[in-house]
This record gives C-alpha cells, structure tokens and sequence, in this order.
C-alpha cells in the first residue's frame, strides 16, 4: 500500500515575522550549508516611502539567513556567526544581504550553493542577483545598476551591481527561477533560468563564480510566469498563473 502522507498543522511554528504593506518577501530556501534563507521586501509598494530599503536595523528589503535547527535564549532560531553584519551597530544579525525591493523567488543552486534571487523593480529596471554575502544592492538609492534617489542615505555593505537586468521594454515583472542541473536540456546544465510574468519571456544565464559567461533569452511565451521549480529527475517546471499549471 501507498503510505498517505499529510501535513500535520499543529507543528506550525512562527521563526521570523515583520509588518508589510506591499513587497513581503517571503521567499525560503535551505542552503547546502543547512542554513534557512528568506527574503524579505521593503514593506511598501511604491518608491520605498518609508525608506526601509537601505535600514540595517529591520528585516525588511533582505535576504536573511538563520539556523533554524539550533535555538538561541530569546528567538526560536539561532544566528549563524559567520553572517557578515554581526559587528555592525545595530544591525539586524539575520541579515546576509540587503538593499532589496521586493525579492520574487529565491533559489540555492545543489551543486555550488549558490543563492539566486529575482527582484521585482519600480519604474524602469527588472533583475536578478547572485546573492553575494554581505552586499548591499543599493535600493532606493538604485534601482538596480542605475541611479534612483542619490539623496537618500546609503547603508553598510559592498554596493553591488546585480547579475542579470531587463528593461521594462521587456521585462515588467521578473519572475526567479532555479538553476537546472536536468539532462534532457544539456545546453541549459548549471544555468540559471528564470523569467518575466508580464511578457512571459524566460532567459537563462552562467555565472562561473567570477563573472557572467553566456545570457540570452531561450523562449518567448504567452505564460504568466509565477514560478519555476524542478521535478524528481530535474526537469523543469514553470508555473503559468493564466492557466493554474
């Protein structure tokens, strides 16, 4: 007989939390490390009003990482001591990246634990990031690579450029992907595939842990891209929002 299996909804336990009102984040993935990896928006839906984004202080407009297998004294988690921002005054010790406007997807690549988010943007600029630790990605100050508001405050952390960026001429609300490691498409092997819910184009691209090595669009669809994901034998799965599959 087939074991049922059933998720049992008294086990559910609250580890991080924050108020938001638009760009929640709330992606989570484990890393190769064994380390729990979420992302978290800016908490607004327009220009970061409340200028959330480039705080050290909040959980909000980050990716932060946790052990969630480990308890602390005051928090249901412990804080990993190699996370880069735990000699910053008054930094949330959660965080491992931050400057992020509304992470959509969050992936770890299985072979080189790579962290990959795509991040919707505002008014002219759609990316992605390879999530360096301790970077700071520069929102509202940038969006993306480009100059959004110079005037305001720049928070700790390298500023970093992020990995792949799409205009809105083709790109209005990136989708993140994962990183394929299937064999019915060998020419996508360790590529990065992700992409656009609006347009419904999806791209794929290599980073060799230095720079980018190959970028291009792979298809040009009529999908509302929400997700993507991998099966059992690694074969890709992107979910169409117009259709429910």
């Amino acid at each position: 007989d087939r074991k049922t299996l059933a998720v049992d909804v008294s086990s559910h336990k609250t580890f991080l939390e924050w108020e938001s009102n638009g760009h929640d984040g709330g992606g989570v993935v484990f890393g190769r490390d064994g380390m729990l990896y979420a992302t978290s928006g800016d908490g607004t839906s327009d220009s970061d009003v409340n200028l959330t984004g480039q705080r050290i202080d909040l959980l909000l407009a980050k990716v932060l990482r946790i052990n969630v297998d480990r308890q602390s004294k005051d928090r249901p988690y412990s804080i990993p001591p190699d996370n880069p921002f735990l000699k910053t005054p008054n930094a949330a010790p959660e965080t491992w990246a931050h400057g992020f406007r509304n992470p959509w997807r969050i992936t770890c690549d299985i072979k080189s634990g790579d962290i990959w988010v795509g991040e919707n943007g505002q008014d002219l600029w759609e990316s992605v990031k390879r999530v360096e630790r301790g970077a700071n990605y520069g929102w509202s100050r940038y969006e993306g690579s480009h100059p959004f508001y110079l005037e305001r405050k720049q928070g700790p952390g390298k500023l970093t450029k992020p990995t792949f960026e799409h205009h809105h001429r083709e790109a209005r609300s990136l989708t993140g992907g994962v990183v394929y490691h299937g064999d019915r498409l060998p020419q996508l092997q360790g590529a990065y595939v992700y992409g656009d819910y609006s347009t419904g184009k999806i791209w794929a691209g290599r980073h060799d842990g230095q720079r980018v090595v190959w970028h291009q669009e792979i298809a040009d669809t009529t999908l509302g891209i929400t997700g993507f994901a991998e099966d059992a034998r690694g074969n890709l799965i992107v979910i169409d929002d117009h259709t429910g599959f």
